[in-house]
């Protein structure tokens, strides 16, 4: 039987062969000889027009940055739009990996063999196995080292990311948000297999469902935050990434919020291509930095709670 890794890599090369399977059809042929004759009929013929793009936006900015070079270059004319039916498989599995392994990174955790064999694992008061923190989400914000806070703190990281390649052409978009997201759960098949012993496939599959429901009641969840406002965007992290614990920091909840608006900023503003080009670039920000912003505000905010606090009790009729 083949270990776990060998399946997981199987697994990726063949999710990218089936996105690139489409080039040997007649449809595809065709499609393929209409791009060549192109340039030759828009020379003859005054009334072609270029089909529509679709952009998140279009600054100035980048509108008038110098075309760049290389890998790059070939991405930005046109590879990236069209990435899993043009580039190689390998290599949008690779880049694709590494871009996941950014986002799977902040809440690593881990749980050693030792403690497994002598049964020393220790547990939460929910009955969940807790490891060794690696990443620096968990000391940032107290989270149990834990598959569930991993798990979050990954989604949560994607969803950014997510975000951005939507803005991409349709076929485009979803194939590789397909492959990217095929990263996340073929990792945590692996994380429970070699971190928490589960051997069971059939137990595997089963957990695996339900973090596919956590995973698209999240992305509605952060999707309505983001258009809304800050109220509803952070009670989606409290209730995902802070597991609607009382006892959590609304301190580190508002440094969250003010992280993830700050780099959908960040990844609307940089080219698309980026995300495949330089995957470790992709989250410039480090989430400390936010939690100056929330002391800055925290004391209008203390002031206009009591201010408003005050209101209700004297409205309140009194007995």
């Amino acid at each position: 039987m083949a270990c776990q890794s060998c399946r997981y890599q199987a697994r990726l090369l063949a999710r990218s062969l089936r996105a690139t399977a489409d080039l040997a059809s007649p449809q595809n042929s065709l499609a393929a000889t209409a791009r060549r004759t192109a340039p030759a009929a828009k020379a003859t013929s005054a009334t072609t027009t270029s089909p529509p793009r679709r952009y998140l936006s279009q600054t100035t900015t980048r509108r008038n940055q110098a075309p760049p070079s290389g890998f790059k270059q070939a991405i930005a004319s046109g590879m990236m739009a069209a990435a899993p039916k043009t580039m190689a498989a390998s290599l949008t599995t690779s880049r694709l990996e590494a871009l996941y392994k950014v986002c799977s990174s902040p809440a690593l955790y881990k749980i050693s063999e030792q403690e497994r064999a002598k049964d020393m694992v220790r547990m939460t008061a929910e009955g969940e196995e807790v490891g060794d923190p690696v990443g620096p989400w968990l000391q940032y914000f107290d989270l149990q080292p834990s598959f569930s806070s991993w798990s979050q703190a990954t989604m949560l990281h994607m969803y950014l990311v997510l975000a951005r390649m939507r803005c991409l052409d349709r076929d485009a978009s979803r194939n590789l948000q397909h492959q990217f997201i095929d990263q996340f759960f073929f990792d945590c098949e692996r994380m429970m297999h070699l971190n928490h012993g589960m051997t069971s496939s059939a137990l595997r599959q089963r957990y695996l469902k339900e973090i596919f429901v956590q995973w698209r009641g999240l992305i509605a969840a952060y999707d309505e935050g983001v258009v809304k406002d800050d109220r509803v965007l952070a009670a989606a992290v409290w209730r995902n990434l802070f597991k609607s614990r009382e006892d959590a920091d609304m301190r580190q909840v508002a440094a969250v919020v003010g992280w993830m608006r700050a780099t959908l900023q960040d990844l609307e503003a940089a080219p698309v291509e980026d995300l495949l080009v330089a995957p470790a670039k992709v989250f410039k920000r480090d989430v400390r930095e936010m939690f100056k912003l929330v002391d800055a505000v925290a004391p209008e905010v203390k002031e206009d709670l009591a201010k408003f606090g005050g209101a209700q009790d004297e409205a309140t009729p009194k007995a």
